[in-house]
């Protein structure tokens, strides 16, 4: 049995996963052979609601596209909700370039299903492929930067403090 299911005029996993993929802008100006690598290594799962996916102190090595459901970030002491993130979301990304313990947990607020690429896999593209590896640093210093831009459009001026990680 080929990947199309009965109906043929569905696409491929991989196909979709190489779509979803290359409309993120940590990727946008990853080869194409590299982007069709990490599509067959992207991996769906499905969360149920209320499972962890990380918890602190977790190293979970890998980055997240959810494409149905919303998860969220919780602070453990005391148990608080950060943020919550939603479908096209694409949290994890510093998990993809090293170990780095998490200092928060991530659930499942409902049944959510992510495509997920892990560290190890990203790695192994990163060794075969070098000239990705200054993609993706400049890519996460994209990333860095417009996330700072939005929250400084948004920050109350007591949180301004907490500013500038852009100058690190």
């Amino acid at each position: 049995m080929s990947s199309y299911t009965e109906d043929n005029n569905q696409v491929p996993e991989m196909q979709q996963n190489l779509e979803l993929l290359q409309e993120l802008p940590f990727f946008a100006s990853f080869p194409s052979q590299v982007m069709k690598l990490l599509a067959l290594m992207a991996e769906r799962i499905v969360f149920s609601e209320g499972e962890n996916i990380f918890e602190a102190g977790d190293d979970h090595g890998r980055a997240y596209l959810i494409l149905h459901g919303q998860l969220t970030l919780i602070k453990q002491t005391p148990a608080t909700s950060v943020r919550h993130y939603y479908e096209g979301d694409f949290i994890g990304t510093l998990s993809l370039l090293g170990s780095m313990p998490s200092l928060f947990t991530l659930q499942s607020d409902k049944e959510t299903e992510t495509l997920s690429i892990e560290r190890d896999h990203f790695s192994k593209i990163l060794e075969q492929f070098p000239e990705t590896v200054q993609l993706s640093l400049t890519a996460l210093a994209k990333e860095i930067h417009q996330w700072e831009r939005k929250s400084l459009t948004t920050a109350k001026d007591c949180c301004l403090k907490l500013a500038g990680v852009t100058n690190l």
